[in-house]
């Protein structure tokens, strides 16, 4: 089964005008591998779509809002048999999640979103002609084994792979996206570990921010997500194994419980007092 969040996603990876922005996806890496499979983007509808989508999602939210689509629908097929509809005409029994069909059709950006469903059904033939990923499934569960004990979060997650996502992430609720661990253009099992780690922890973070009242904002939840899981692995030891996945972040914050401000230092000592 190929899931459809690996269609949405991996047109997003080609929408090069998000790039600057939080949320983006796009992966000169991932568009560089397709390219050699399947030719450029150019030669399909997939270059102007992605033109599109990135005029539209110009800002955090505007990205992130597009991006919801990849909820809507667990599996490719489903989504493909509603292609002949819009997103004004599905109803709940139609979609995987029924809760985010009003937020999509209600959307002011609902012209890019319905541009991203349609690019990623076009898409659908290409992504299924590519290479598949190769790796070991015993490896990803040993790497998450280890990274748990620095993650407790983690342990009550469903983890699944979005391979086009490579050194990303997303959660939403219990369930965390992250790329495929692969031994050509994908990430490590380590990688894919610890992705999954920070994404369970941004989720724990924010709902400890929730209860202790804090407003929630982007950078400032990703930046006490990242101190409280460097706390957690160096308790564990595995501070030199976090310390190669933080590596391929850039412009971090300083990982240091005292740079926090001090709302969501709070929030990290109320996480770990639960550890």
């Amino acid at each position: 089964m190929v899931h459809a969040a690996e269609l949405v996603f991996h047109v997003l990876a080609h929408v090069r005008d998000t790039a600057g922005l939080a949320p983006s996806v796009f992966d000169p890496a991932w568009v560089a591998f397709v390219e050699r499979h399947a030719g450029p983007s150019t030669e399909r509808t997939l270059a102007e779509d992605a033109r599109v989508i990135g005029r539209a999602a110009t800002t955090h939210e505007a990205l992130a809002e597009v991006q919801l689509l990849a909820w809507l629908f667990d599996d490719a097929a489903r989504m493909a048999a509603c292609a002949d509809r819009n997103l004004d005409a599905l109803s709940a029994a139609d979609v995987d999640d029924p809760g985010l069909l009003p937020l999509l059709v209600e959307s002011a950006r609902r012209a890019a979103i319905e541009v991203l469903r349609a690019a990623a059904e076009l898409e659908a033939e290409v992504y299924a002609a590519l290479p598949p990923a190769r790796h070991d499934p015993r490896a990803l569960s040993a790497a998450r084994a280890r990274v748990e004990r620095a993650s407790p979060e983690l342990r009550g997650c469903v983890v699944e792979t979005v391979r086009p996502l490579r050194l990303r992430g997303r959660v939403r609720g219990a369930r965390i996206w992250v790329g495929s661990p692969c031994d050509d253009e994908g990430p490590t099992a380590e990688h894919v570990a610890w992705q999954a780690a920070h994404e369970a922890t941004v989720a724990e973070v924010h709902a400890r921010a929730r209860e202790a009242g804090v407003p929630v904002a982007h950078a400032p939840l990703e930046h006490a997500a990242l101190v409280l899981l460097a706390e957690r692995a160096a308790r564990v030891s595995e501070g030199a194994a976090h310390a190669r996945w933080l590596a391929h972040l850039r412009g971090l914050p300083a990982i240091d419980r005292a740079a926090l401000d001090e709302r969501w230092r709070a929030v990290v000592e109320r996480s770990l007092r639960r550890d």
